[in-house]
């Protein structure tokens, strides 16, 4: 009679255990990415959306202002430049997603900045 031992039965379960926790690795993985794109995306609207209310509210033109924020913004952003009272507000927004067209829906956002300045006196 051929005793088997304890080892023999737990054989397989490393790569057993690998195969369940691999695809929830990658899926947290992918989230990370996701979630640290959009606060670059949101800083990267920001920074636009306050140079362009600068530029405005110092008399530069509101087409150079524009297209700075372009130039800024992530590819695709919208510039949306107002003047009134006193005051220019400028908003850059653009639609975040992950790269592949199948993830567009399901995690694409739309992200927004909106930045204020006075408008100086000459």
């Amino acid at each position: 009679m051929t005793r088997r031992s304890s080892a023999d039965g737990e054989r397989g379960m490393a790569t057993a255990e690998l195969a369940v926790i691999t695809p929830l690795a990658v899926v947290v993985g992918v989230l990370l990415l996701w979630t640290g794109s959009l606060g670059y995306t949101q800083v990267r609207l920001t920074d636009a959306a306050r140079e362009a209310a600068r530029m405005v509210a110092r008399g530069d033109a509101v087409a150079e202002a524009e297209q700075v924020a372009r130039d800024q913004a992530p590819e695709g952003s919208e510039v949306v430049i107002t003047e009134r009272d006193g005051v220019v507000e400028v908003v850059v927004s653009v639609r975040s997603t992950l790269p592949g067209t199948w993830f567009d829906d399901p995690v694409g956002r739309d992200l927004s900045s909106t930045a204020v300045a006075a408008l100086e006196s000459s």
